[in-house]
């Protein structure tokens, strides 16, 4: 029986959240199915991970499909609730919390924004990435989502009037009393000792019901609410892998580019190759798909790319521009080009391993696909997860990670997982 369920805004990161409880041998199932039928979901099932795929919606959508599954989930008896949201405080933050707090029947929602083993850690309420204040990191210049402020309060402030409280990682304690007004406590955290100290204070407290963090406090969980465990077996299949990448994060471009320095071949997408509709069924999609299946079958490392420098950023917006496409609507495009031609490329060869860079790219792939849920066994790396896909037609390994997740030799680490005795 389901006993919490994770709501999350990115494929991503349904999975690097789902990891951190099968990895430790609890049964968790990831899907994009908001209107899943709780009732029917296996016996074994303790965890449920629902992407909403509300990080690019707008704060009102975001806020209704968080309340919707709130409610329907609460009704049938589920009685643990945490509110995944990315570690560098992209999408709909304040919108979904609030609606987490006003659904779920509590009056105080826990909010650990930190994730330590990612080097994203919260300060005095400011939310830093290896050290440095939000606002002036590389998350700062996406360009579909920027990230204008460095206050996990002020963040939430954009889309929510709920009351907020910041507490530091020496005074936990003071959060742990009762409250008649619905309020969201932000707590620092620096360490990984600081989230196990924290934990002990909510259980202690019977403050674990109404959470919300990212992947980083929810490891913490397995222990906390006492989750059942099962056997489960992995063996990763070493025929080849195919990389496909569609985030413009620099982090991911420049991981990319050592991979390329590293034994792997690569294939850039051309603007009108990712953002014209009508690509997927021309012959210079076949020339593609031809192309990719053949480097496949000679080098067994391949990477499809949306990008390969910021420059080409530049020069996608300038296509769409031509073709009257609005920028707002090219993530879409995107994702579902990038998702057909990953559709006809498996229809073609047998892949081992598809390792996904993207939330945005992993959903449209994954709904290409037909796929019915994703299983999360392993995490290869901090953020990075290797997954069984549900699916009566597909049977590859599931390679997956937000686009600035890892170091710049990521690769290395996943090379190292898939075929072991070979190096990258």
């Amino acid at each position: 029986m389901i006993k919490l369920l994770i709501i999350a805004d990115d494929f991503t990161g349904a999975l690097d959240t789902g990891v951190q409880f099968s990895k430790k041998g609890i049964p968790t199932l990831v899907t994009t199915d908001r209107r899943v039928c709780f009732q029917t979901i296996g016996g074994e099932t303790e965890v449920l991970v629902i992407d909403i795929e509300s990080r690019h919606a707008s704060a009102r959508q975001a806020y209704e499909s968080v309340k919707q599954v709130i409610k329907a989930a609460a009704g049938c008896g589920i009685r643990y609730f945490y509110k995944k949201t990315d570690s560098t405080l992209r999408g709909n933050i304040g919108a979904e919390l609030a609606a987490l707090l006003e659904t779920s029947g509590s009056n105080q929602l826990m909010f650990i924004p930190a994730f330590p083993k990612s080097s994203r850690t919260t300060k005095n309420g400011i939310q830093y990435v290896d050290g440095v204040e939000l606002s002036k990191t590389v998350f700062s210049k996406d360009p579909f989502e920027p990230v204008r402020h460095s206050s996990v309060a002020e963040i939430i402030r954009q889309q929510s009037d709920v009351g907020m409280i910041s507490i530091p990682s020496d005074r936990y304690a003071e959060a742990m009393q009762d409250y008649t007004d619905k309020t969201v406590f932000i707590f620092d955290a620096q360490t990984d000792e600081d989230m196990l100290r924290l934990g002990g204070e909510l259980k202690r407290s019977n403050r674990l019901n109404v959470l919300a963090g990212c992947a980083g406090f929810a490891e913490m969980l397995p222990e906390l609410l006492e989750l059942k465990t099962v056997k489960m077996k992995w063996e990763p299949n070493r025929d080849n892998i195919l990389i496909v990448s569609g985030s413009v994060n620099q982090i991911a471009i420049d991981q990319i580019l050592y991979a390329k320095k590293h034994g792997y071949t690569a294939l850039t997408l051309l603007p009108e190759q990712k953002l014209d509709s009508a690509f997927p069924d021309s012959p210079a999609c076949a020339e593609l798909v031809d192309g990719v299946v053949d480097a496949l079958r000679k080098h067994k490392k391949v990477i499809l790319e949306s990008v390969s420098s910021r420059e080409q950023i530049s020069l996608a917006e300038q296509y769409a521009k031509s073709k009257g496409i609005p920028l707002e609507n090219l993530h879409l495009l995107i994702t579902r080009n990038i998702g057909e031609i990953v559709k006809r490329i498996i229809k073609r060869i047998s892949v081992g391993n598809l390792a996904v860079f993207g939330g945005d790219t992993l959903f449209g792939i994954m709904e290409k696909l037909r796929c019915d849920g994703i299983l999360p066994v392993v995490e290869i790396s901090p953020g990075i997860v290797a997954a069984r896909v549900i699916s009566g037609t597909h049977g590859f390994c599931i390679i997956t990670k937000a686009g600035g997740f890892g170091g710049s030799s990521i690769i290395r680490v996943i090379d190292e997982f898939v075929f072991k005795e070979e190096d990258c």
